[in-house]
């Protein structure tokens, strides 16, 4: 992001905000999308987190990566959304609609999406804290952070991970 642009943007320009907003959001709606139920919850998601960039891009450290602060702000953000729904009971599996994926086509394409949309079913049919763990770890955090992050033990998220990858696993070489 040019140093000018995120002035513009902290001065309050909405045109600036809203290229700021269309720009982020290409950038870490896939993100959000990791954490949520749904596409609506995706959305929601980002946008609490973006309006959370915005109201702290003054404490933004221009000599560093962009995406990397943003992407934190917003992760830290999509936590603290998910502890205010901590009713949702910790042992409850939402599992996720089975959906016949049929390849009508030989194109690679497709097939990859296909493939593509049956992980990311499998991570939102993973339990509420596993999913966490799951997602924060492909975010680039490591186990210890995750562990502060979330308050559990690093050995905890180290299972969680684990857990995360062997259902997956398990879950695909069943669909082939």
């Amino acid at each position: 992001m040019e140093k000018e642009f995120i002035q513009q943007c902290i001065k309050g320009d909405r045109r600036s905000q809203e290229t700021f907003y269309k720009l982020c959001y290409s950038k870490f709606i896939g993100t959000a999308y990791r954490y949520a139920k749904n596409k609506e919850q995706a959305v929601e998601f980002f946008n609490h987190g973006f309006v959370k960039m915005l109201m702290n891009l003054k404490q933004y450290d221009v000599s560093k990566p962009f995406e990397f602060w943003a992407k934190r702000v917003l992760i830290n953000e999509i936590l603290n959304e998910l502890k205010k729904e901590k009713n949702i009971n910790e042992k409850e599996v939402h599992l996720a609609e089975n959906q016949d994926f049929v390849q009508e086509s030989t194109s690679d394409d497709e097939y990859l999406l296909e493939k593509m949309g049956l992980i990311e079913q499998n991570i939102s049919a993973l339990p509420p804290t596993t999913k966490k763990v799951f997602n924060l770890y492909i975010d680039g955090y490591k186990h210890h952070e995750i562990a502060s992050m979330l308050n559990m033990n690093e050995n905890t998220s180290m299972w969680h991970y684990s857990e995360a990858k062997k259902r997956i696993k398990s879950n695909l070489l069943n669909t082939i």
